[in-house]
């Protein structure tokens, strides 16, 4: 979890345009700023000859949401401190106006708020600032669509990760249109199959550990790196067989967007490819390298399973 002990007092709102504070950092991969309705028509010859064509339609609404949220990310990956302190300092600062208004004067009052981070003590107004503190912190991590998870060097340094169960359920109905369309194959193995098929045929972009793409931005640029391919690939074969787990499937090391990543399903829906146990039930692997994956396995590195659905 990340506590923050030295509060930076943050000029800019919790709702700050992501892009203009990520303009002035390190080079950080991001998808084009241009917020413009998009469709796609995608066209293939799947094992058995068969012709397949997927096609949708994305208006601005969608496209500005899944920008503002890959920025969002991106800052969030890049530097989770600073995003952390521009949305909880105002709130924080607002919370202990209203707790001063309501503490007697003959009790203590918070000066301000780093009198408050360095001053933790059983007092009324103390105890409130802490709480408002962690629902804050919380309401932070969901804003960010972010989780924090344990620096593998050191504890006591930032870490965080996309929160991919959250972006899953978020970007679920956007992807609506093109599961139905790979639902009507002649069978649920083989609209796997040409889902996974469509998903790695985007072309690879390089792998960024302080970006990530969101779905539909994804979709817009044409590129995504593993973990943007697993979530997509997630988001449609959740809708084709929503009666079985989906987990992800990653190196404990990994902080910011992860990678590698593999997408597994329940191995009771028959879909074939490589087996391995998660939480004592047996999940295929639908997606990622065999080989990293077998490396991984056989130096039995630690691996992290996120359940998304």
């Amino acid at each position: 979890m990340i506590f923050l002990s030295v509060p930076v007092m943050a000029s800019l709102s919790g709702d700050t345009d992501e892009r203009n504070n990520l303009s002035s950092t390190k080079q950080i991969s991001l998808p084009n700023s241009e917020v413009n309705s998009f469709s796609i028509n995608w066209q293939w010859t799947d094992h058995k000859g068969k012709n397949i064509n997927v096609k949708s339609f994305f208006d601005t609404d969608i496209v500005e949401t899944s920008l503002r949220d890959s920025y969002k990310l991106s800052f969030s990956l890049s530097h989770p401190i600073k995003a952390i302190h521009t949305y909880l300092t105002p709130r924080l600062e607002f919370a202990i106006e209203r707790i001063n208004f309501y503490t007697p004067d003959d009790q203590d009052k918070i000066t301000d708020i780093k009198y408050a981070f360095t001053n933790k003590d059983e007092s009324n107004a103390s105890q409130l600032f802490w709480q408002a503190y962690n629902q804050y912190q919380n309401d932070a991590f969901y804003h960010l669509k972010i989780t924090p998870c344990v620096h593998p060097d050191d504890e006591d340094l930032p870490c965080v990760r996309p929160n991919y169960s959250q972006l899953f359920y978020e970007y679920r109905a956007y992807l609506k249109d093109i599961a139905t369309q790979l639902a009507k194959q002649q069978s649920f193995s083989t609209a796997v199959k040409n889902a996974r098929h469509w998903v790695y045929a985007i072309p690879d972009r390089e792998e960024h550990d302080n970006s990530f793409f969101s779905p539909i931005s994804v979709l817009k640029t044409n590129e995504a790196d593993s973990d943007e391919k697993a979530l997509l690939l997630a988001t449609l074969i959740s809708q084709l067989a929503p009666e079985y787990e989906l987990f992800m499937l990653y190196p404990s090391t990994s902080i910011g967007s992860v990678s590698p990543v593999w997408l597994t399903i329940d191995s009771k829906s028959g879909v074939e490819g490589q087996k391995i146990m998660i939480n004592k039930n047996q999940y295929t692997v639908i997606s990622g390298s065999k080989i990293k994956l077998d490396k991984m396995l056989s130096s039995n590195t630690k691996l992290i399973s996120e359940s998304l659905y």
